[in-house]
């Protein structure tokens, strides 16, 4: 008789065998606006694509450099030991051949007070063009697991911003979001260490970790205004 197998596991391991393409793993970082104004505000939507094939060797890889199960890459920079372990993550994601794809929000509206509106704007650039593909970059996109978010509220919201691009033809309705903790899948750690790296270079005008994965990285331009999808009410 098989052993215990998290709801939640089988659920993102089924998720795996049905999907045809590479899977994007996604995380965010921001500058939410402050005292009113947008000054200093960002928000910056990462995917990591992996092929399926791919995912054992970069799971048993990362768990050897981080030597544990937990890995948040600010955290990691707040100490010489974790700025060398992120430095070496990098090094060891660009060893590879996944492509790193970034959504930048430069500012976040004033009246955009917790960046979420800037969260589903990226969101929605960011998806449409990984579900289209790119020549000669990635295959078409039809599985996006993105770090959940601990309110279920939040975790609505997103699912919500998924279903307005379903409903839009933004993307084909086979295009599925997972939602699940990083505790659950180790390769939720490379958007990670790809928002932390970019963030250092409008925060602290520090390319030097970014600089390892620049080749790999690919930027969607975000729809004007007047092309956006507009929130459901």
């Amino acid at each position: 008789m098989g052993g215990y197998i998290d709801p939640v596991q089988r659920v993102v391991d089924d998720a795996y065998k049905r999907t045809k393409g590479p899977v994007a793993f996604l995380d965010e970082s921001y500058q939410a606006p402050a005292n009113g104004t947008h000054r200093g505000s960002f928000y910056v939507l990462t995917a990591v694509l992996v092929a399926v094939k791919d995912m054992d060797t970069l799971r048993t890889g990362l768990g050897e450099i981080a030597g544990s199960d937990y890995w948040h890459t600010r955290d990691a920079l707040q100490t010489d030991d974790g700025r060398a372990l992120t430095q070496e993550m990098l090094d060891y994601l660009a060893e590879g051949v996944e492509p790193c794809v970034v959504a930048h929000r430069v500012n976040v509206d004033a009246e955009d007070a917790d960046a979420e509106g800037a969260r589903r704007e990226c969101y929605h650039a960011l998806a449409v063009e990984l579900a289209a593909g790119r020549p000669g970059v990635w295959d078409a996109v039809d599985l996006l697991i993105l770090e959940e978010r601990n309110q279920s509220n939040f975790k609505n919201k997103d699912q919500l911003n998924h279903k307005e691009l379903i409903s839009a033809g933004r993307v084909p309705r086979q295009t599925r979001l997972v939602q699940i903790s990083p505790a659950c899948e180790r390769l939720l750690w490379l958007p990670d260490l790809v928002a932390a790296a970019y963030r250092r270079t409008i925060t602290h005008s520090d390319r030097s970790l970014f600089d390892v994965i620049k080749d790999q990285t690919h930027f969607v331009a975000l729809p004007s205004p007047q092309t956006a999808i507009q929130p459901q009410k």
